[in-house]
C-alpha cells in the first residue's frame, strides 16, 4: 500500500483517536511557556477535530493542569492530557492518575531556586507531578556553569529519590515522577471504545516516545522531527507545526470523503529505493563494502540532496576515505523495527559521502539479537564479565538469523568478488551467510571490543559455531597482539585448525588474525575552539575555581568502572585530605543503552556514589563530584580535556578507548596534563608514558591519583613528548589504510 493509501484508510477509520502534543508539535516552541499559546486557528482546527464522528481528539501535552485547561479547556469534547499524564480531563472534569508527595517536589524546588535566581534567563517551572529548569534564555557564557552547577545538583537530590527521574527536554531540565508519563494516556484513548479502535500519535520530544511505545501495532506514530533526526519508535514524520496542522486539516478533509493533496501527508521516516540486482551495476558496482550493525546518521529523504546529519566519530573519519576511494558502500540496521516477522527491504542514499545502505529488522530482532545476544551476553563477555551473562537459546537463534539477514543484504548490494569490511561483535557470523551465497571477494572482520581468553570464550555454548564464523573470514584484525593471542588459543584449544605462525587453517581456507590499533585524528582536537563553546569551558572552569581539575570521559557502562573510579577518588580525599577543597572531580557520562536494565543499574549506582561523596566531604564552597549525563561535541570535548589537569581513563577493561588518545592530542605541550590510564584499556599497548594504574585496586588508583596532581612540569611535558608521538604514529587514517591493504593483498 503507497502512502496516500494508506493514511486515506486510517485517517477514514471509525473509531479513530488523536493524541496530539502541543508545544513543538501543534505550536512552534517559544522563549518561555507564556509565550507559547495556541492561536485562534488551532483552537478552530481542535474544535473541528473534536466535534467529527466517530473521532476522540487528546492534547497530551507537559504543561501544568491549570495553563492547559485556560487554552484549551473551553473547547466541546476535546480531552486533556496534562504534565505529562499526571492529569486528565474527560470533558466534565479533572482526574489525578498518581498520587504525588509536593513536600518533596517542595524540597527539590528550594534546592533549585537560589541558582535559577542568581542566572538571569533561567526559568523554573513547578507543577504537580514535576519540577522543570529552563535554560533557553541564559545567556552563553553562563550557561555551560549554569548547566554544570543545576545537573551536579539534580543528580544529588536524584540519588536519594529513587521514585523520580531527570528528562532531557529541549532546552529544560524535568525532574518527573517516574510513575507519570505520556504513555499512559493510550489505554485511557482506548477505555470504552470498541477492540477496533486505532490510535495515531504525533509529538516531538522525548516524552512523546513514551506514547509512541504504547501504541498497538496497527497504530500510527508520527515524529515531528524540525529537521533534526534522532532515534525514534515512530514510523512516519512531519517536519514542523505547520506541517502538524497542514495534516490535521487533510485528515478531516480525507474523512468527509474528500481527497487530500500528498504533500500534507506524514512520509516514512526511511524513505526506500530499489537497488539494482547483482550483475546489473556495471562500472558503478561498489568495490568494497563496509558492514557494522548501526550507521553513521542517515539523511532525510524529504530535506535537500545533502542535508545529511554531519557525523564526526572516529570510525567515519576512518572509513570515509577508504570508501571513497573504492566507490564504496556502507550497510547497516537504519535502528528501525518492521511490525512484520520480515526484514524490511534495503534501502540507499548514494548522495552523500559516505554513500549508506540500510535494513530495517523485525522489532523482536531488536530485543533478541541487539539488547539480548548482542549486549547482554557477547559484550559482558568478551569483557570478561562472565557473571552478567545467562545465555538462552532464543537470542542465538535471532542472532545467526540477524547475520543472515545481513548477509543476504550484502549479497544483493555488490558483485561475489567485491571486498567486504564487517566491524565488530554483532557480525561474527556474517562472512559464513556471504560464502553460502557464493561470495568469492576478501572478506575482513575488524572486532572493535576485547577477545577473552578460551576458558572465557568457551563459556558460550555456540562457541565452536562462533569460531567456525570466524574463520570464514580471510582477516581478523584486534586492537592487540594480546587479543590475537587469545584468539588463536581459541583457535587451537576448541577447534581443529592447525595455527601457524600468522595463519591458521581450517576447511580449505586460511585465515589470518593481526593487531590493528584502531586511532583518532589528532589535528582535529587541536582545532580552534567555537568562541562560544570556549566561553562554556571558560564558565566552566571559572565555577571550580581555585581547584585542580580531574576529568573523567566515558559512555555510561559497567565495562567503564566509573564506580570504581568514584571510589579511588574517594580514597584520595581521606588518603590525602590536604586535597579536600583542592581538587574536583568532573564525570562525564554519555547515555547508553537506556532500554537495558544493567545500564539504569549503572547510572543508580554511580549516582548513588557521587551523592555520598558529596554529602560527605562537600562543603559551602566546593562540590567534591560533578556529574553530568549528557553527550558533548568533539570541540567542546577538546576544551575541556585541555582545561583539565588530569585525564582520569580507568576502564576495568577497554578494547582501545579512544578518549585517552583525544586526552593526549588536545593537551597544551607547554603545560600539560596528565593521563591516569587503566593498564586493561588497550590503548595502555601504546600509551606506555601514561601513568598507568589498576582499577581494581582503589588505594593504590589514590595513590597514582596523588602522584599525577603532584606531577612537576618537566616531568608532565616529557611524557606528553612521548604519548603525542605514539598517538600521531598510528591514527585513524593509518588504521583503516594498514587494515585495507592487507585484506586486499589476500586476493
Amino acid at each position: 500500500m503507497d502512502t496516500t493509501a494508506y493514511w486515506q484508510e486510517i485517517a477514514r477509520h471509525s473509531p479513530l483517536a488523536l493524541l496530539l502534543d502541543m508545544d513543538g508539535t501543534l505550536i512552534p516552541l517559544a522563549a518561555t511557556p507564556d509565550e507559547a499559546r495556541p492561536g485562534a486557528d488551532v483552537r478552530e482546527l481542535l474544535a473541528a477535530l473534536a466535534a467529527a464522528d466517530g473521532l476522540r481528539c487528546a492534547v497530551v501535552s507537559g504543561r501544568p493542569q491549570g495553563a492547559l485547561a485556560d487554552m484549551l479547556g473551553d473547547i466541546p469534547q476535546l480531552r486533556l492530557v496534562a504534565e505529562h499524564g499526571m492529569w486528565r480531563w474527560d470533558g466534565a472534569a479533572w482526574s489525578a492518575t498518581a498520587a504525588v508527595d509536593a513536600a518533596t517536589l517542595d524540597q527539590l524546588q528550594s534546592l533549585l531556586e537560589p541558582s535559577v535566581r542568581a542566572n538571569p534567563g533561567a526559568l523554573l517551572e513547578r507543577k504537580s507531578a514535576s519540577l522543570c529548569v529552563h535554560y533557553r534564555q541564559v545567556g552563553g557564557s553562563g550557561r555551560e556553569a549554569f548547566l554544570v552547577s543545576t545537573a551536579a545538583l539534580l543528580n544529588l537530590w536524584l540519588s536519594a529519590h529513587e521514585d523520580y527521574e531527570l528528562l532531557e527536554a529541549a532546552q529544560a531540565m524535568e525532574v518527573r515522577a517516574r510513575k507519570v508519563n505520556k504513555g499512559s494516556s493510550v489505554a485511557w484513548a482506548r477505555e470504552g471504545e470498541p477492540a477496533d479502535l486505532l490510535c495515531v500519535a504525533i509529538g516531538d520530544d522525548v516524552t512523546d516516545e513514551d506514547t509512541f511505545r504504547a501504541l498497538a501495532p496497527g497504530d500510527a506514530a508520527i515524529l515531528v522531527d524540525h529537521g533534526r533526526r534522532r532515534p525514534t519508535a515512530a514510523r512516519w514524520r512531519l517536519a514542523d507545526p505547520d506541517a502538524v496542522r497542514g495534516f490535521l486539516g487533510a485528515l478531516l478533509q480525507l474523512r468527509r470523503g474528500g481527497d487530500a493533496p500528498a504533500g500534507l501527508l506524514p512520509q516514512p521516516i526511511a524513505a526506500r529505493a530499489p537497488r539494482p540486482a547483482p550483475g546489473a551495476r556495471g562500472d558503478r558496482a561498489p568495490r568494497l563494502l563496509a558492514i557494522s550493525n548501526r550507521l553513521p546518521h542517515l539523511r532525510d529523504p524529504a530535506q535537500p540532496s545533502g542535508t545529511r546529519k554531519q557525523s564526526v566519530g572516529g570510525l567515519v573519519s576512518a572509513l570515509e576515505p577508504v570508501l571513497a576511494e573504492r566507490r564504496g558502500l556502507w550497510l547497516g540496521w537504519s535502528g528501525k523495527t518492521t511490525a512484520e516477522s520480515e526484514v524490511g527491504e534495503v534501502s540507499t542514499d548514494d548522495e552523500g559521502s559516505p554513500a549508506l545502505a540500510w535494513i530495517d529488522l523485525p522489532a523482536d530482532w531488536e530485543e533478541r539479537y541487539y539488547n539480548g545476544f548482542c549486549n547482554r551476553r557477547l559484550w559482558p563477555l568478551f569483557h570478561s564479565f562472565p557473571a552478567h551473562v545467562r545465555f538462552r537459546d532464543d537470542e542465538w537463534d535471532a542472532y545467526t538469523q540477524a547475520n543472515q539477514a545481513f548477509a543476504e543484504a550484502a549479497g544483493s548490494l555488490v558483485e561475489p568478488d567485491a571486498s567486504v569490511w564487517v566491524h565488530d561483535y554483532h557480525l561474527l557470523l556474517v562472512a559464513s551467510g556471504l560464502r553460502q551465497r557464493g561470495h568469492r571477494g576478501p572478506i575482513g572482520l575488524f572486532l572493535h571490543i576485547p577477545f577473552p581468553g578460551a576458558d572465557v570464550f568457551e563459556l558460550i555454548p555456540w562457541s565452536r559455531d562462533l569460531l567456525a564464523g570466524l574463520l570464514d573470514f580471510d582477516l581478523v584484525g584486534f586492537h592487540t597482539p594480546a587479543y590475537v593471542d587469545n584468539f588463536h588459543d581459541c583457535v587451537s584449544r576448541l577447534t581443529s585448525a592447525r595455527v601457524s605462525g600468522g595463519a591458521i587453517e581450517h576447511g580449505g581456507r586460511v585465515t589470518r588474525a593481526r593487531a590493528f590499533p584502531l586511532g583518532i585524528v589528532p589535528a582535529s582536537f587541536q582545532e580552534p575552539p567555537d568562541p562560544a563553546i570556549a566561553e562554556e569551558i571558560a564558565a566552566l572552569v571559572e565555577a571550580l575555581h581555585p581547584t585542580r581539575l580531574v576529568l573523567g570521559v566515558d559512555r555510561l557502562d559497567y565495562t567503564k568502572g566509573i564506580p570504581d573510579r568514584l571510589l579511588a577518588f574517594e580514597r584520595l580525599l581521606q588518603l590525602y585530605p590536604e586535597w579536600r577543597g583542592q581538587v574536583s572531580l568532573v564525570q562525564v557520562s554519555v547515555p547508553s543503552r537506556e532500554d537495558v536494565p544493567e545500564y539504569a543499574e549503572q547510572r543508580q549506582l554511580i549516582e548513588n556514589a557521587v551523592g555520598r561523596i558529596n554529602g560527605e566531604y562537600g562543603e559551602a564552597h566546593w562540590v567534591p563530584v560533578r556529574y553530568l549525563y549528557r553527550s558533548y561535541g568533539r570541540n567542546h570535548l577538546a576544551q575541556l580535556y585541555r582545561a583539565a589537569d588530569v585525564g582520569y581513563v580507568t576502564p576495568l577493561r577497554d578494547g582501545m578507548n579512544l578518549v585517552a588518545k583525544e586526552f593526549v592530542a588536545a593537551q597544551d605541550a607547554d603545560d600539560p596534563g596528565v593521563l591516569l590510564l587503566s593498564r586493561f584499556a588497550g590503548a595502555a599497548v601504546e600509551l606506555a608514558d601514561a601513568v598507568l594504574t589498576n582499577p581494581y585496586h582503589p588505594d593504590g588508583m589514590a595513590r597514582d591519583l596523588d602522584r599525577a596532581l603532584r606531577m612537576e612540569p618537566a616531568e608532565r611535558r616529557t611524557r606528553h613528548q612521548a604519548l603525542l608521538a605514539a598517538v600521531s604514529r598510528t591514527t585513524a587514517l593509518t588504521w583503516a589504510t594498514d587494515f585495507m591493504r592487507a585484506l586486499e593483498s589476500v586476493r
